[in-house]
């Protein structure tokens, strides 16, 4: 098991802090600018046995077998910077920002260790089902992170900076985009939105089951043009207007997407 310490706060250094911990490492210290931030985490970990402390000075971070960056991306190289270990085994949790910058900063020992899945303080999760992109400029690195997630019974993929970059991308539209569909279907659907789940769950399911292409259905791609029109009307209140130039874009795409040979306009 490694002594760890975490820079940063938030809701992956929360999450992070108390998965390590439950896993058997010792956190021994998190530090971060806001020290009642520091002090929220700390608190966490004491409530399991933990004699973490908070500080706030990144000089006085001690030198644990790893020490894991969790603060914003825009944040990341300057944070790296200042630390006092330049040749301890230093990691962040990005899935945006490539590996170079923690080199660039002047580390000598350096990964990433970013969980593919968005990680709220104000919501606990089963970390099994998180898998882990790894990256490291060492093969020794490569083994510590391996062993990290081993300990905590999840999966894990070794990446390149470009490769967790384009899995980023990809998550983007697997949620956040999927996400902003939902709020035009709640906004239609309202007040009945949970009605809509059963189908939601399904067509998720289908899509990893076989793949998105096979399991796409719906009037655009039949090309049913009477269904979208009766759509179109649902959509024509000003309130929808949002709604409808989402549905225009998007179903215009669909019907593209199965038939390449067609010039029609839906």
């Amino acid at each position: 098991m490694y002594k760890i310490s975490i820079v940063g706060a938030g809701n992956v250094a929360f999450r992070m802090a108390l998965f390590l911990q439950a896993a058997g490492h010792d956190v021994e210290c998190v530090c971060a600018r806001d020290m009642e931030k520091a002090d929220k985490v700390v608190r966490a970990l004491k409530r399991g046995g933990s004699n973490a402390v908070a500080i706030s000075d990144f000089s006085q971070l001690p030198q644990s077998d790893i020490t894991i960056i969790a603060v914003s991306d825009n944040a990341i190289g300057q944070v790296a910077s200042q630390l006092p270990h330049k040749d301890s085994f230093i990691v962040h949790t990005s899935g945006a920002t490539a590996m170079k910058v923690l080199q660039e900063a002047g580390l000598q020992n350096t990964g990433v260790f970013y969980p593919l899945m968005t990680l709220s303080m104000n919501k606990d999760l089963d970390i099994r089902l998180v898998p882990f992109l790894l990256e490291s400029q060492h093969k020794n690195g490569e083994e510590i992170l391996v062993n990290l997630v081993n300990s905590l019974k999840a999966e894990y993929k070794m990446c390149s900076s470009a490769k967790r970059l384009q899995f980023h991308t990809a998550a983007i539209f697997a949620t956040n985009i999927i996400n902003y569909s939902l709020s035009l279907a709640y906004d239609i659907a309202s007040p009945d939105f949970t009605f809509l789940l059963p189908s939601a769950i399904e067509s998720v399911r289908k899509a990893f089951l076989q793949n998105p292409v096979s399991a796409q259905t719906g009037p655009a791609r039949r090309g049913d043009t009477r269904t979208i029109e009766k759509h179109r009307e649902v959509l024509s209140e000003e309130k929808f207007k949002e709604h409808l130039e989402v549905y225009n874009f998007l179903t215009q795409k669909i019907f593209n997407k199965y038939n390449p040979d067609s010039n029609e306009q839906l």
